[in-house]
């Protein structure tokens, strides 16, 4: 407990720097004849709200302004009254927050979505920017929507504004981080391009950042009631590890033979785990430890955080890494720093795979993990194809296709790299001769 307290404290003192309370914001895209429909989704915090006396209850009031930009051009902008009610002496807890939607539509581009959230009452502000990605539906084959995730799901009785079609109530949940108290949801999305009467097949699961399954649901086999169909899924993750996850579905169409996948960035935080997330903690940490960190993490610094570190005493020190994990934090919307967890992730994968005479993530693969991501595509060598044990990691997208080359050029069990095109990484025009078997020098 003592810990989930510090993870709040941290949090908010540092987003009082820059706003008075945190909220939330996601959003989705579905296919429309015309343009997209999409689908803006927003979460605030009642206790961030000031109540005022209102008959023998408590009112509370936000004024959001919701803006939308393309190129610096402001393309859509409304405003609305988020209001609340509770009983005097009622308890309102940092996880109690307020669902709301917003729909419209925008052609296929990028935006930008700017939301200004005020509090009635009390004149606090907060506001928050983020990218927005209009997709292009080609529904001349089978074809996904986004995935919402939701909070709640349940037949419509009476229809309100998180209704959808007329039979369901999808109430949207913008904060996709869980942990073992709260870690059940749901998903809706849509399926396009289907064959009425023809049968498919949806199959879910949650992946990690390796796209290794680790929870996965029973194939559920549908039959079409036209072009069109929902899906609903449901999926419970409160006894994953803390890390981040993807919740990854697939689509299969038996008529047609087609397949599409889409996938959903969640978030998991356990109380047993949340070691991995303080890094606030560096500050407690003496020279050795720091030392030890700094001998992991160099590939990943500038050198100006390098010389800072390597000049500084202790506190300096502290602060280097301190400042350094907050500098990358991808989404300052969530409570947790996503590129820190990230990093996290791959120390231990190269720890667990790469540990052969030299500690994984200090090992030359473990090293290129860290610093690069995972590769598209490995290539190893065959048994008995006339080579040394080599491994072939390429990245697509990269500048290109860049190429990183490991060879086992001692025949002792590690992989050293011996050549990369990527700049700054060492370059061996003659690696195909080096892993060839019997050559000795490079």
């Amino acid at each position: 407990m003592k810990k989930i307290i510090l993870i709040y404290v941290f949090a908010i003192i540092s987003l009082l720097q820059a706003n008075d309370f945190r909220f939330y914001t996601d959003y989705a895209s579905f296919y429309d004849q015309e343009t997209p429909f999409i689908e803006l989704y927003f979460m605030f915090p009642r206790q961030a709200m000031k109540w005022q006396k209102s008959g023998d209850k408590l009112q509370g009031k936000f004024l959001v302004a919701v803006n939308i930009y393309q190129e610096e051009q402001r393309v859509f902008s409304q405003t609305l009254a988020v209001e609340d009610v509770c009983n005097p002496g009622d308890t309102i807890s940092i996880n109690d927050f307020i669902p709301e939607l917003v729909s419209l539509h925008l052609s296929p581009g990028p935006y930008v979505l700017n939301t200004t959230v005020r509090d009635f009452y009390s004149g606090n502000t907060s506001e928050h920017s983020m990218d927005l990605e209009v997709r292009t539906f080609d529904v001349s084959r089978l074809e996904v929507s986004d995935i919402e995730v939701a909070s709640y799901v349940g037949r419509t009785q009476q229809k309100n504004k998180f209704t959808k079609l007329g039979m369901y109530d999808i109430v949207p949940l913008a904060n996709p981080e869980f942990d073992e108290q709260n870690g059940i949801f749901y998903t809706y999305f849509e399926v396009y391009q289907l064959h009425a009467g023809g049968k498919y097949t949806c199959k879910s699961s949650i992946r990690n950042l390796n796209d290794k399954i680790i929870i996965e649901n029973d194939a559920v086999e549908t039959v079409a009631p036209g072009m069109f169909d929902i899906v609903i899924d449901y999926m419970d993750v409160r006894n994953l590890e803390s890390g981040i996850y993807d919740y990854h579905v697939s689509i299969h169409d038996e008529f047609s033979g087609q397949e599409v996948t889409a996938r959903k960035r969640i978030y998991l935080i356990q109380d047993t785990d949340l070691d991995a997330f303080m890094y606030e903690e560096y500050a407690l940490l003496n020279i050795g430890k720091l030392d030890s960190m700094f001998s992991i993490f160099k590939p990943l610094m500038t050198q100006k955080e390098i010389n800072s570190y390597r000049n500084s005493h202790l506190e300096g020190k502290q602060q280097v890494f301190i400042q350094f994990w907050k500098k990358r934090d991808t989404d300052m919307s969530t409570a947790i720093n996503e590129y820190y967890f990230e990093m996290m992730e791959r120390v231990r994968y190269a720890n667990q795979h790469y540990s052969h005479f030299k500690d994984g993530v200090k090992s030359d693969r473990g090293r290129v993990l860290l610093k690069y991501g995972y590769p598209t595509e490995v290539q190893r060598s065959e048994i008995g194809g006339g080579t040394k044990n080599y491994e072939i990691w390429l990245y697509e997208g990269m500048r290109g296709e860049v190429k990183f080359v490991f060879c086992d050029t001692k025949g002792r069990g590690y992989f050293e790299l011996i050549h990369s095109n990527m700049e700054g990484e060492v370059y061996n025009a003659n690696w195909r001769a080096v892993i060839q078997a019997g050559a000795k020098d490079y």
